[in-house]
This record gives C-alpha cells, sequence and structure tokens, in this order.
C-alpha cells in the first residue's frame, strides 16, 4: 500500500460516489481508513489536493442553506439528527463544529424545532433490562457505555441510579462503591512507582486493580484522580470544569480518535487515546452513544460484533483467567475485565459457553446458574 495506491483508490472511490470523499466516507465505503492517508498527508485537505480533488470544506452558509433544503422536502423531522445523516449534503459533524449544536444550527437557518417529549420512566426501566445479563443489572458504568441513556438521565428521572435499578426489578450490585478513596489513590501511586509517572486510563485497565469507569464515576475525570493521588495530569483540564470544554472540541476529538483508530471510535478507544475522559461526553450528550451521532457516527447499535470481535472478547476472558488463577466468574469480569458480561452473553448465549469457547470448563456453581 504506497502513496500513489492510496491516491488513486481515493480518486476512484470520488467517481463511485459521485462527489469529494469526506473522512466518513472513507471509513464506510473505503478500502483504506482516513488514517491510512494520514501517513503520508498532515491534512485531509492536503491528500484531497494531491488527488486533485476539491476541497470538502464546507461554510455556514453551505450548511444554513441545506438544513433550509431539508424542511422543505419533509418539514420539521422528529429527529433533525437523523434527518441530517440521511438527508444532508454535509456531515453531522460540520454542524456542530461550526455551530456547536444542531439547535443554534436550526436558530441560524430561521427553522423552529419542536421540544421533544422527555424520556420516560418506562424507557429507562426497559432499557437496564435489556442490558441485564443472567438477572443481573448493568452497573451505571455499563449504562453510560451501552445504554441509550446515561446513567445521570435515569438517576434524573428515578432520584438515584439505584432507585432506577430497583424500579427495573433489579437490586443494585454497588460494585462502583465497594472501593474507598484511599484504596484508588493508592493504586495510582503504586503504578507510579512502577512506571515512573503516574499511569493513563489503559495502563491502569491493564496492570491495575480497577478499571478507570471507577475513577470517573469517584474523582469526575481521570485528571481529578490522578491530582487527588499527588501527582501532575498528563493533560490539564480546562478551568471551569468539563462544561467549559466547548461542544466543538469534544466533537472535533471523536473525530481525531476516529482517525486514530481507522473508524468510529469506542469508548475504551477515547480512554486510550483521546484528550478526555468519557465524562465530559456523557455530561453533555447523556450517553457515548449520542456524543457519536452529534460527532456524525453512527451508534453502535448493542451487537457484538459491532462493539468488540469474537477474539478479543475470548482473549479478555483469558486475561483475567490468569489473573484470578481459574474460570473467571461474571463478577470477576465485570470488576477485572475491560469489557462487561453483556457482549459476551448475547454472542455465546451464557457465560458458560464463552468460557468453553476461552478453553475453560465452568464450575459446577457455573453451570448449575448460567445455564444457555
Amino acid at each position: 500500500m504506497g502513496r500513489q495506491n492510496l491516491i488513486e483508490h481515493l480518486q476512484s472511490l470520488a467517481r463511485e460516489l459521485g462527489k469529494t470523499p469526506t473522512t466518513e466516507d472513507m471509513h464506510e465505503h473505503g478500502q483504506y481508513s482516513a488514517q491510512a492517508y494520514y501517513y503520508y498527508f498532515d491534512t485531509w485537505e492536503e491528500t484531497l489536493e494531491a488527488a486533485g480533488l476539491e476541497s470538502t470544506k464546507t461554510t455556514r452558509s453551505d450548511l444554513i442553506e441545506d438544513l433550509q433544503r431539508i424542511q422543505e422536502t419533509v418539514g420539521n423531522p422528529s429527529s433533525w439528527a437523523d434527518a441530517i445523516r440521511e438527508r444532508g449534503r454535509y456531515p453531522l459533524s460540520q454542524i456542530y463544529s461550526k455551530f456547536g449544536d444542531i439547535d443554534s444550527a436550526l436558530d441560524a437557518a430561521n427553522i423552529d424545532k419542536e421540544v421533544p417529549s422527555p424520556i420516560s420512566k418506562d424507557e429507562i426501566t426497559a432499557e437496564i433490562s435489556r442490558l441485564a445479563t443472567n438477572g443481573t443489572p448493568p452497573t451505571a458504568d455499563q449504562m453510560d457505555a451501552e445504554g441509550s441513556y446515561s446513567a445521570r438521565t435515569c438517576g434524573d428521572r428515578f432520584g438515584t441510579w439505584n432507585d432506577a435499578v430497583r424500579a427495573a426489578g433489579y437490586e443494585p450490585s454497588g460494585a462502583s462503591t465497594e472501593y474507598s478513596d484511599d484504596e484508588l489513590l493508592n493504586e495510582i501511586e503504586h503504578l507510579a512507582e512502577e512506571f515512573g509517572r503516574p499511569p493513563t486510563t489503559r495502563e491502569m485497565i491493564e496492570h491495575g486493580k480497577y478499571t478507570a469507569s471507577v475513577y470517573f464515576r469517584r474523582f469526575d475525570s481521570w485528571n481529578d484522580a490522578v491530582s487527588e493521588a499527588g501527582y501532575s495530569p498528563h493533560k490539564e483540564r480546562q478551568e471551569g470544569g468539563n462544561q467549559r470544554i466547548p461542544m466543538s472540541e469534544l466533537l472535533d476529538e471523536i473525530e481525531t480518535v476516529a482517525d486514530e483508530v481507522g473508524g468510529r471510535p469506542t469508548a475504551e478507544d477515547m480512554l486510550e487515546y483521546g484528550a478526555y475522559s468519557i465524562t465530559p461526553y456523557v455530561s453533555r450528550f447523556d450517553s457515548w452513544n449520542n456524543a457519536l451521532e452529534r460527532a456524525g457516527f453512527s451508534p453502535f447499535t448493542g451487537t457484538t460484533e459491532d462493539l468488540f470481535s469474537r477474539d478479543e472478547l475470548l482473549a479478555e476472558i483469558q486475561r483475567v483467567g490468569q489473573q484470578v488463577d481459574r474460570p473467571p466468574t461474571t463478577k470477576q469480569m465485570n470488576e477485572l475485565g475491560t469489557y462487561s458480561t453483556s457482549p459476551y452473553q448475547r454472542l455465546f448465549g451464557s457465560w458458560v459457553e464463552a468460557l468453553r469457547e476461552a478453553g475453560y470448563e465452568p464450575t459446577t456453581h457455573q453451570l448449575r446458574r448460567y445455564q444457555p
């Protein structure tokens, strides 16, 4: 795969699409991701120039005209984000880059947006039940990462996250509050001594006792936890907290990480490569899926193949199994693993079958409890 091959492929795709491809077009339709081009070119605009294609830069006026065209075609849609993705001439990320949010863009286009109805309690309890595995409810962290709504939104409707779980008919696990602040901070100190610097979230996930999401829920962000442990964070948060980070910067960072990983990024990708934790995205957009939509990417559907590969899931069982020196339980996987047990249930049918696929013989207790 050389420079000339990449250029010829880009030109071929432009002819196929009938327009200059965007980075999102490359992720969805191209043989190579936009990241492959960045090996040779510093920006996407330089890539297009080398291929002799027109710039894909858009102006606010371009976007306003397109919004007005969409309204003339379909009226006021129930979801402007969906209408822009399906009928718009420009990616949704351009709206957020130029205007900050859809409402501001609609205001600029003199379009009145209908106020959506609030999320019902029944919708929330149904989503909790959807993510539950073998009678075990999702944790707040799992809801933030995989759910249609954030745990914070659920808590706002019911009073607390635990009250929302109980309303769905489950007993809260309390996994995210069973560690003391001192225990969490001591683990950062332990890894800092090992690496000679404060650890990253990925290093905590791979080498630490706890998952990074526990720190995010307890300290609001990874940098806050690192500071509380007495170290200088790798990336200082902007003064004033998450709400002071411009929305356009949060969305641009999603695109940056997408270029890094060569496609639509997961929450784990943001933890590993991004400038921010998941917290500001959940605070601003209610869930990671909503943030992805606003950045112009299709949300994760919840199917296992959509999120993780089969080999990745099995390798993680084996890693946790080596750590605990036995076939891991669902509780151990939820606490020590990179992934929750939900994708295993969806792909393999049960935790028992997932263990067998990973090369373990389930214990008698597991066989009794987790039949397909």
